[in-house]
């Protein structure tokens, strides 16, 4: 039988050693990942995770904070395995937004498992709507790129609403385009084009972590 873990499980573990804990956290921005499930990945579906999954993603804040410290010009870049180990990098205009940000990624990803790293880093998402091209460190860190899937309209990404994710309840579907690169220290990930990828271009919401 394959070997599944809930990420809807274990986020909500998380949020519950948490709860004593929490803080009011508002963004708006952009958001982009891919990974190494099918497209669509049923990880943001149904919330089981196949023991295979790894994947990468970034963000760029445009607006926002983190119990009322800015996070507005900050650009993060994440690598990891849900469940085991998550990978953070920075890119912060100084060292009150980057104190923010490793903030608020710590209680984002509190539980895809050991957190073994952040770093400062240069973290860009050069492109629109869904077609990106990501790097952290100019590519030595990671590379992927992607692309929208679109809907019947030929015009627009097909959408996938009420996700559980903290920083963006609306996921639009994209493929990646080209194989995508990860590598630092012992972390490696590699994955073929044509993996799921998802993005939100107006990423847009608030609570508490």
């Amino acid at each position: 039988m394959k070997h599944v873990i809930s990420f809807v499980l274990l986020l909500s573990l998380a949020v519950a050693a948490r709860a004593a804990d929490k803080v009011p956290y508002k963004v708006a921005g952009v958001y982009t990942e891919t990974c190494a499930c099918s497209v669509p990945c049923k990880c943001e579906l149904t919330g089981e995770v196949p023991s295979s999954c790894v994947g990468v993603g970034a963000f760029k804040f445009t607006a926002g904070n983190f119990a009322g410290a800015d996070l507005s010009g900050v650009s993060m870049a994440y690598a990891g395995k849900p469940g085991e180990w998550i990978r953070i990098y920075i890119d912060a205009p100084d060292q009150a937004h980057r104190a923010a940000a490793e903030k608020l990624a710590r209680a984002t990803f509190a539980a895809w498992g050991t957190f073994e790293v952040v770093k400062d880093a240069k973290v860009a998402i050069a492109g629109t709507y869904g077609a990106y091209t990501v790097t952290v460190d100019g590519g030595k860190i990671m590379k992927y790129t992607a692309a929208p899937v679109l809907g019947g309209d030929g015009k627009t990404a097909l959408s996938i609403g009420n996700v559980f994710n903290p920083l963006t309840s609306v996921f639009l579907q994209g493929k990646s385009t080209e194989p995508t690169v990860y590598h630092d220290d012992n972390r490696s990930i590699e994955l073929p084009a044509g993996r799921n990828a998802y993005f939100n271009d107006k990423m847009q919401t608030s609570g508490q972590l």
